[in-house]
């Protein structure tokens, strides 16, 4: 006959090292509040599906909890205990919050959970260890401040939610080879994270790996598309590739101090401050980029030339403060915006040879460069802009340009 354990049953029972109840048909709500002596639980249930609205109040001073037949953990089972090791061979799917604030816990083990929940190890601050082979979805904060936990192996994963992995301060590396997304703050602030291995992912969202200053290698192969601030601040890292991405969020790149080399043959966009403050970045590749956003490349102080065959548009500030770039190719460019180039001391070469007359919003575009007045940097040299012959007459006269007549060369 089996055992229905209701509201406060066990702390009826005057056992003080531990419980081992097995045949229990079901378990109700706070069934294990209070109890402050035992130190194990191993409970058995014969029918799991009675667990589910459960809330498992369990006791402050227990240590451990395996269950070999429960599917499903529910939300708070855990929340805010003592508990160390949790062991649930048999569940498929846990909860909200199942083990939030278990500060003490070290090591959760779930072969066969497909599903973990938000906020379920959220701030679990000594969880050093997990083994999730085939969980597919990690929800939101799932693992938020887990700030012990070593290494996310998750081998069947696809998702991962938002601040999934936030300031988990111990994690150098992440494998999810069939993972196709990362939301926002995914691995944020992760400060040991060095290797990041994403095969199959096709989307990078807002600040995925914002702030991960160890980071030195990512691996992204069939990405298509990079949010804002996906990598700011990664000052570890020195190059990337992304061969299938075609848009670039603002920010995404920012103050990776360490970048010497990009390499985007499929982007086609680059949003504003996308690599502001690169300052090493020597080499970059765009092939079929068409349009540069605000302050893309502002303060890449190393970068001596660019060409962009297909651009169309460059925004403001976008090369400003480039100090070394002597040299720029732009042959199908229709648009430069106000200060673009402001500040590239020893810009010498300007290219413009597309067949369709380029826009200049403003005279500023050029100010202290040696297409201007500036030759402090380049002994007394200016800069020459070289466009089509069959254009040259009409850029000496266009507005604004026309300011820069006397530096126009017909190629």
């Amino acid at each position: 006959m089996g055992i229905n354990i209701s509201s406060n049953y066990i702390p009826a029972i005057n056992i003080n090292t531990g419980i081992s109840v097995s045949g229990i048909l079901s378990v109700s709500s706070n069934s294990l509040y209070d109890v402050t002596n035992y130190q194990t639980v191993n409970i058995n249930i014969t029918k799991p599906e009675d667990f589910l609205e459960t809330r498992l109040m369990t006791p402050s001073q227990i240590t451990s909890y395996s269950n070999n037949n429960l599917t499903y953990l529910a939300p708070a089972t855990f929340y805010s205990t003592t508990i160390k090791a949790a062991s649930f061979p048999a569940c498929t799917s846990i909860g909200t919050s199942a083990f939030y604030y278990c500060w003490s816990l070290t090591t959760a083990i779930f072969p066969n959970c497909t599903t973990i929940g938000d906020n379920v190890f959220n701030y679990c601050i000594s969880l050093s260890s997990v083994n999730f082979p085939n969980c597919t979805r990690i929800g939101n904060y799932a693992f938020y401040y887990c700030s012990s936990l070593t290494s996310a192996d998750f081998p069947a994963c696809t998702s991962i939610g938002t601040s999934a992995f936030y300031s988990c301060r111990s994690l150098t590396t992440a494998s999810f080879p069939v993972c196709t997304r990362i939301d926002n703050n995914a691995f944020c602030l992760c400060s040991a994270l060095t290797s990041v291995n994403f095969p199959a992912c096709t989307s990078i969202d807002t600040s995925a790996f914002y702030g991960c200053p160890s980071l030195t290698s990512v691996n992204f192969p069939v990405c298509t598309s990079i949010g804002s601030s996906a990598f700011q601040y990664c000052r570890s890292l020195t190059t990337v590739s992304f061969p299938l991405c075609t848009s670039i969020g603002q920010g995404a790149f920012g103050e990776c101090s360490a970048l010497t080399s990009v390499n985007f043959p499929s982007c086609t966009s680059i949003n504003s401050y996308a690599f502001s403050g690169c300052t090493t970045l020597v080499n970059i590749s765009f092939p079929v980029c068409t349009s540069i956003g605000a302050y893309a490349f502002q303060y890449c102080r190393s970068l001596t030339s660019v060409s962009f065959p297909v651009c169309k548009s460059i925004g403001m500030y976008a090369f400003r403060s480039c100090n070394s770039l002597t040299t720029a190719s732009f042959p199908a460019c229709t648009y430069i915006a106000g200060y673009a180039f402001r500040s590239c001391y020893n810009l010498l070469s300007l290219y413009l040879l597309g067949s369709i007359l380029c826009s200049l919003s403003s005279v500023e575009a050029f100010t202290s460069t040696p297409i201007s007045n500036y030759t402090t940097s380049t002994g007394g040299v200016y800069g020459s802009i070289y466009v089509p012959a069959s254009l040259y007459s009409s850029y000496i006269i266009s507005t604004n340009w026309v300011t820069y007549s006397s530096r126009f060369v017909s190629v």
